[in-house]
């Protein structure tokens, strides 16, 4: 093929190249959903033509929505290659046009050279799903903060008020975790910043600024509050004020972290992999569909060593000199590291009988640190992840094939309405999809637990 289209997308719209020989047409469209409709049509009228885009995921995201909603084939390239090609090819000089020349011809000299199949975006992320968990990451990053900046101020208002609240007062019996995330005491002090007053309030009035809800936690909270009002200072108004806006700040972040885990439990009946992934005890439902959305499909890793090495507790092999060695890789999703080592951590908190949770406490008693064992027992969750996804995926495949319907690595029609790959996987047939997984899942189940406890060795290189 000796025509390709190279789009260079920036904020406000693409700019594209049609290359064929010498020969260089260009074209700008908008980023409007009209403007992106003409794109679309322009693509259309070309007869075989590669398509390249400039980045991934970025500045490109809505184009990749519509190329993938109307079954375009595309490749994507990483800026850096392409404008040293650029350099190399079309010198010094920058502009758009010239960026989207150099995409196209760079993805003619890939296809010449049989290397441009790596560059074609098969696998897509789930981006709803992806949005929500890691807003939640986020905002739980905040909460964090929140709490720590809300005990500072009240450490520098009461001393003895922080003590009790952290349940470290003799004097006063009280104890709870997490108790400034306590809806009670962030509504008293919106409510009563100035924590001098709360000597002039009765049981009841206390009960109704931290806003009703008459249980056994809450009085305990007064009780302890009762005790220990007549020694807590009246605070000037700046200070009351600094209180009352941290309460308040922390009191709503808490509350868009339950709206967005309610966002997460209403997806969970729509995608089968995060019910299958909860069953596994310890994973929670924030956990699991990070853990998927962060895989985006289990296709994309041929075995479970590739999908320990994409998340970070793999090692690959390191050669130096005249040794090799096995190392872990600097280079993964930490997004995905961090969701499985939450995994691992509720795994050995909520299942103290089973075996990890015994390996798990055996490498610590042996002198190990607790992060590493516990990386251990995530590297052995991820065995346990993949065998399920592949199970699912397997599942879903075989269902498929008895109601006689396309399999998602089904092909689709290319812009020219002749029969070509789609942008998903090559197609197979379904009954070979199936037995394929199905081997892949045995081969797994014969892995034995001896890998992930070998120990890291320097192995000699062999000498001819």
């Amino acid at each position: 093929m000796g025509c390709a289209i190279g789009i260079d997308p920036d904020s406000t719209g693409v700019v594209c190249a049609l290359v064929n020989g010498s020969s260089v047409i260009n074209k700008s469209f908008s980023a409007t959903q009209e403007g992106l409709r003409q794109l679309l049509k322009w693509i259309g009228r070309q007869d075989e033509v590669l398509v390249a885009i400039e980045g991934f995921h970025g500045q490109s995201q809505p184009l990749e929505k519509v190329f993938r909603d109307s079954g375009l084939v595309f490749h994507s390239f990483r800026p850096a290659d392409t404008e040293k090609f650029r350099k190399a090819v079309l010198g010094q000089n920058k502009d758009n046009q010239k960026d989207a020349e150099s995409v196209a011809r760079y993805a003619l000299a890939l296809e010449s050279q049989g290397r441009l199949e790596r560059y074609r975006r098969v696998w897509f992320p789930d981006m709803e799903l992806q949005l929500l968990t890691r807003s939640l990451d986020v905002l739980s990053t905040q909460i964090t903060a929140e709490v720590n900046r809300l005990w500072k101020f009240l450490r520098y208002a009461s001393v003895d008020l922080y003590l009790v609240l952290g349940g470290k007062n003799p004097e006063v019996d009280y104890s709870e975790q997490k108790a400034l995330k306590n809806q009670g005491i962030l509504n008293l002090l919106i409510h009563q910043p100035d924590i001098g007053a709360w000597k002039d309030l009765d049981d009841q009035q206390m009960l109704q600024a931290m806003g009703g809800g008459n249980y056994k936690g809450r009085q305990k909270l007064i009780a302890a509050l009762r005790c220990l009002a007549p020694q807590l200072p009246s605070l000037s108004a700046p200070l009351a004020l600094i209180l009352k806006t941290a309460a308040h700040r922390l009191q709503r972040l808490l509350d868009e972290h339950i709206d967005l885990k309610r966002g997460l439990e209403d997806l969970v009946h729509e995608r089968p992999q995060i019910q299958a992934l909860t069953a596994i005890k310890g994973v929670g439902i924030p956990t699991a569909a990070t853990i998927l959305a962060e895989i985006i499909d289990i296709r994309r890793f041929s075995v479970e060593d590739s999908l320990a090495g994409y998340c970070g507790l793999g090692m690959k092999l390191h050669s130096t000199g005249q040794t090799e060695r096995m190392m872990p890789s600097r280079q993964f999703n930490h997004r995905l590291k961090d969701a499985f080592m939450t995994a691992a951590l509720n795994y050995v908190r909520y299942n103290p009988d089973s075996h990890l949770a015994g390996y798990h406490r055996n490498l610590i008693k042996h002198g190990m640190k607790a992060t590493e064992a516990t990386k251990r027992v995530a590297r052995a969750l991820v065995r346990a992840v993949y065998r399920t996804l592949v199970n699912v995926v397997a599942q879903n495949s075989e269902s498929q094939d008895a109601k006689g319907g396309e399999s998602e690595v089904a092909s689709e029609q290319s812009r020219s309405g002749q029969s070509r790959n789609s942008n998903t996987s090559p197609s197979t047939p379904k009954s070979s999809e199936a037995k394929r997984l199905a081997a892949v899942k045995l081969r797994q189940a014969d892995a034995t637990e001896s890998r992930t406890r070998r120990k890291r060795r320097v192995i000699p290189k062999q000498t001819a």
